[in-house]
């Protein structure tokens, strides 16, 4: 066809030589002409394959420390000139140019430096400079030349060598453009994004590639896909977690999962007075239905299921400890989606394997503040937020009864609780003889606080007696507006109240708990969770 170009000049120069030899074997075949530098020179001669040095092209060698190689007007002249146009031909003849019918290049690895924890030299030393000029060049010029910008176009390129003999239609280099300038677009954004931080609040560059097409999303009718960040230290992340098995997961367990690993995560922060602590959260719908920290998996398994046994139905069930095989055996007679822990032992992943469909994921506890951002998409637009991230750690009293310094752990406790549950939010939270913190109480997604407490789910609650709620903390994720919600804890026979303070009315909430015995502390604080 008129519109086809052969291969006669290669320009080869990559970070990844894996998987590269077939395609200079190839090319050798082929008669095609290869230029190259450094690394990639010598891995080219090491297959017996002739290879001319980009230096006795330009002559000039590589300097500054292999910052400047390519990044000369015999390089980019012969990538940029116009075959049809008859001065760019020309000018080709008079400087004795050569014409570059196809670019290889592999980046420097950015991300994987910066997610390496490698010192900001390191990071800026991996910033590409002549690799992304050939991208960018060869891309522009892609009505005669061929780019392929990344490892993953290596495979694509070798087959069209094998069906073609190295001609290229010009709807083939135009989708090798296409992916050139999604690998210099990420690229360049992911250099942003670590420049970026906190820098411009006003600026946002996100770049996601290698989606995960979902079954569908949170409905049957809607599609979905999953794409992580490349930028997140391996390990690091739920979107990280390694499936040892069970069923794809799903738009809807993923979000459920997210929130599961968060909340024990948090949870297990929280709790300082335990020596040997494990936190368990169960999740249903987003919200925890049960949440416990004990010195003992079993424990906190068992608290933590109790929290609301008909709503762990279900439910997705997050470890902060290795999970046993008595703790696997446990759940032989009960219906969960997902388990998540750092580790399980070899014991515990045989009973679980006889779950077939149960989906068994690894990953390590995430940190108080890990630093993240949410976003969120709106009609037309989206919003970035910093993450709801650290502990709070001063309660101030604001009634006549004392709020007792023995109640703050728990209270630390009960407003991790209380933050992950969606708004309007109200959490009460128990400890036990042997010191064990559990959600025992929760209310959440009422349009109004007062229907949050009257619908609070209690069940381990007998109000005529068994567990005392006298000695159990109540915490509410915002200011309550009247003293109606103080009326109705007291209905319960609630003593202890947090609350974040700010209303126009917190004298007239501050009177009811007077009135009724109850000490009430202020956080400065609120965690609405929408």
């Amino acid at each position: 066809m008129a519109d086809n170009k052969k291969i006669k000049t290669a320009l080869v120069s990559v970070f990844h030589k894996e998987n590269l030899d077939k395609i200079v074997t190839k090319l050798n075949d082929l008669g095609v002409k290869i230029l190259s530098t450094g690394g990639t020179k010598s891995f080219i001669e090491s297959l017996g394959v002739e290879v001319t040095a980009v230096e006795s092209l330009t002559g000039y060698p590589s300097i500054l420390g292999g910052r400047v190689k390519t990044l000369h007007p015999k390089v980019f002249g012969g990538i940029l000139s116009r075959r049809d146009n008859q001065g760019d031909v020309s000018q080709l003849t008079e400087y004795e140019i050569p014409e570059i019918d196809l670019v290889i290049v592999d980046l420097y690895p950015f991300e994987d430096t910066v997610a390496s924890g490698a010192e900001e030299q390191d990071i800026i030393e991996k910033i590409d400079i002549g690799g992304i000029s050939l991208i960018r060049a060869a891309a522009k010029n892609f009505k005669d030349v061929v780019i392929v910008p990344s490892q993953n176009e290596y495979q694509p390129l070798l087959e069209k060598l094998e069906a073609n003999s190295g001609e290229f239609s010009l709807a083939d280099r135009k989708w090798f453009a296409g992916k050139a300038f999604g690998v210099s677009s990420h690229y360049d954004a992911a250099i942003f994004s670590n420049f970026n931080d906190g820098v411009d609040a006003g600026t946002e560059r996100i770049s996601l590639n290698d989606g995960d097409v979902l079954r569908y999303g949170e409905n049957p009718h809607q599609a979905a896909t999953f794409f992580k960040f490349d930028n997140v230290a391996e390990g690091a992340g739920l979107a990280n977690a390694q499936v040892l098995q069970g069923k794809a997961l799903s738009y809807n367990n993923m979000l459920d999962a997210d929130a599961a690993w968060k909340s024990a995560s948090d949870a297990y922060h929280s709790v300082t007075h335990l020596e040997n602590k494990v936190a368990v959260s169960v999740i249903k719908h987003l919200n925890p239905c049960g949440l416990a920290v004990t010195d003992n998996i079993m424990e906190s398994l068992e608290l933590a299921w109790a929290g609301d046994p008909i709503s762990a139905f279900g439910g997705i069930i997050c470890f902060t400890d290795t999970v046993t095989k008595e703790a696997a055996e446990w759940f032989s007679k009960k219906f969960i989606e997902i388990i998540i822990a750092p580790a399980y032992t070899d014991e515990a992943l045989e009973v679980l394997a006889k779950k077939k469909n149960l989906r068994v994921l690894v990953t390590p506890v995430r940190p108080m503040v890990a630093g993240e951002k949410l976003y969120r998409s709106i009609s037309g637009g989206m919003l970035v937020q910093d993450e709801d991230e650290g502990l709070d750690t001063e309660f101030k009293t604001v009634t006549k009864k004392e709020f007792e310094a023995s109640k703050m752990n728990l209270a630390k406790f009960g407003s991790i609780a209380c933050k992950h549950l969606k708004s309007n939010a109200i959490a009460v939270v128990t400890e036990n003889e042997n010191g064990a913190f559990w959600l025992t109480g929760a209310g959440m997604g009422q349009p109004n606080r007062l229907d949050s407490l009257r619908y609070l789910t209690m069940p381990r609650f007998d109000l005529k007696g068994g567990l005392d709620i006298e000695k159990s903390v109540l915490i509410s994720d915002a200011f309550f507006p009247f003293r109606d919600s103080i009326e109705a804890a007291n209905e319960y026979g609630v003593k202890y109240i947090i609350e974040p303070g700010g209303s126009i009315r917190d004298e007239e909430v501050i009177d009811a708990c007077n009135e009724f015995g109850i000490a009430m502390a202020f956080t400065g604080r609120r965690h609405f969770r929408h």
